[in-house]
C-alpha cells in the first residue's frame, strides 16, 4: 500500500509515492491521485517513486492504465526513480502503454518542459 503527497508545478502535476502506514486496503490512494491529477489541465503527472522500494502489481497495472489514458490525450505520465525491479514493467510496451521514465525528478521536469514545446 502506498501513501501520495501531491503538489502542483508550473506544466505538470507531482505526486510522490511513499509506504503507507495505514492500513487502506488495496491502492486506494494511488487511485485518487491519479484521478485527480488526470483531471487537471497539466501536460504531465510525474510520478515520483524514491521512496519506495517497490511497487504492488496492482500500482503497476494502474500506472499502465493512466498512462494509456493520459496518452490518448496527448499528455504524458512521466515516472522518476523507479526501483531497478520494478523497471521491467514499464519497458518493451507498445508507445501508447509506456509511461516516459526518467533518472530524477529534474531530468523529468526538464524532459516535459521540452516536450510541451
Amino acid at each position: 500500500m502506498l501513501d501520495v503527497q501531491r503538489e502542483l508545478l508550473p506544466n505538470g502535476f507531482l505526486l510522490i509515492l511513499s509506504p503507507d502506514v495505514g492500513c487502506e486496503p488495496n491502492e486506494v490512494k494511488l487511485t485518487r491521485a491519479l484521478h485527480r491529477a488526470s483531471r487537471s489541465s497539466k501536460y504531465a503527472v510525474l510520478v515520483d517513486c524514491s521512496l519506495v522500494e517497490c511497487l504492488s502489481e496492482e500500482a503497476v497495472d494502474l500506472l499502465l492504465a493512466y498512462s494509456f489514458m493520459l496518452h490518448a490525450q496527448n499528455r504524458r505520465l512521466v515516472m522518476c526513480h523507479v526501483p531497478d525491479p520494478m523497471r521491467f514493467h514499464f519497458l518493451d510496451l507498445d508507445e501508447p502503454s509506456q509511461p516516459l521514465l526518467a533518472l530524477t525528478l529534474l531530468d523529468a521536469v526538464q524532459e516535459i518542459s521540452r516536450m510541451e514545446y
